[in-house]
């Protein structure tokens, strides 16, 4: 389903200043000179229970608007202003998504905005919960990928919790819904006719793939700077989830093998860190088979020797006989095969 997106669209200077008038206007100077640094115009609409809607307006030079001079963006999901969570019941129309979202805007500016031939996507996050029935379930599976390594891409792994990897195109999340909405959403449904408590049983085993999907890969799916809404195909959004999570999971697979022998070994650090750390790590390796242990921990200093040692052992690499790597069993779940939470 899709969560949340951000569309941007040109407008015009009447609509700048009717925005901006209800707005937060942050801004900095030059004290000296008076010269306008930056400019944040940035307002939140209010939908159910605290769900927001954001909508920034500013200088038309960031998206290269001229003719009007000034940009407006809307983020937020639609599916979380209509319903108060986004677990499952989401929509799947990026147009009726974006066209609700502008309808929202509309009314609470009492303006009239462009025409939706002139809308653009900036980010779609494209997300599916699967039901593993239990939170021990859950646990297991996002606690099975904490040694999870993935070339050029930042990761945070949270134990029980969630695992977290951003990259310039895309980021993805894995993570336990039921302790992600007890953190984050709870208190909104405070003393509110939501049925908090048969809610909280129905998530208790579900996990969240999350997909955002940023403007540099819809910039290379669809080979221009500016991608309409109207021309955007939910099944072209979808294969890039399926395709990230894939490669992602390719890897998760790999890095639970245990590698013995040169060749494997050096395939290993290769994929996982960049070419200076996986030659100084492979010759370290190399130094073990050469020299022994012993001889080589005489051989460098204490620091640098274990050091190598746990980097070894993270990248899952038996670097000697005498040293036994526990298999870790991974909890088996493959998200290709499994059912969407509908």
């Amino acid at each position: 389903m899709i969560d949340t997106i951000k569309i941007y669209t040109e407008i015009d200077i009447n609509t700048y200043d009717e925005i901006k008038a209800k707005s937060i206007v942050k801004n900095s100077k030059n004290n000296n000179t008076g010269e306008l640094l930056y400019e944040i115009i940035n307002d939140h609409l209010e939908g159910s229970y605290d769900s927001r809607l954001s909508v920034r307006v500013g200088c038309g030079i960031k998206y290269r608007f001229v003719e009007k001079g000034y940009f407006i963006e809307i983020e937020g999901s639609y599916h979380k202003i209509v319903h108060g969570y986004n677990s499952h019941n989401g929509y799947y129309d990026l147009e009726f998504i974006s066209l609700n979202l502008i309808q929202m805007v509309e009314l609470s500016y009492n303006i009239k905005l462009p025409d939706f031939d002139f809308w653009f996507l900036q980010r779609c996050d494209i997300a599916i919960c699967y039901n593993l029935k239990n939170q021990n379930n859950v646990k297991s599976y996002i606690n099975s990928l904490s040694r999870c390594k993935y070339p050029r891409r930042n990761i945070k792994f949270f134990y029980d919790e969630s695992l977290y990897l951003s990259g310039t195109t895309t980021t993805l999340k894995i993570y336990n819904k039921f302790l992600e909405f007890r953190k984050h959403d709870l208190k909104k449904f405070v003393n509110t006719k939501f049925d908090l408590t048969n809610y909280i049983k129905e998530i208790d085993g579900f996990i969240r793939f999350e997909c955002e999907i940023k403007k540099k890969m819809l910039v290379k799916l669809y080979n221009k700077n500016h991608i309409r809404i109207l021309d955007i195909s939910y099944d072209v959004l979808k294969k890039v989830w399926r395709d990230e999570f894939m490669k992602l999971l390719n890897f998760v697979e790999k890095d639970f093998k245990i590698v013995r022998g040169r060749e494997e070994v050096k395939e290993r650090l290769n994929e996982l860190y960049k070419s200076t750390k996986a030659s100084r790590l492979y010759n370290f390796y190399c130094a073990i088979q050469l020299n022994g242990l012993i001889d080589t921990k005489e051989s460098m200093s204490y620091r640098t020797y274990y050091r190598n040692i746990k980097e070894l052992k993270n990248a899952n690499i038996d670097f000697s006989q005498s040293y036994k790597i526990e298999e870790v069993e991974l909890f088996y779940f493959n998200p290709f095969e499994a059912k969407e939470v509908a």
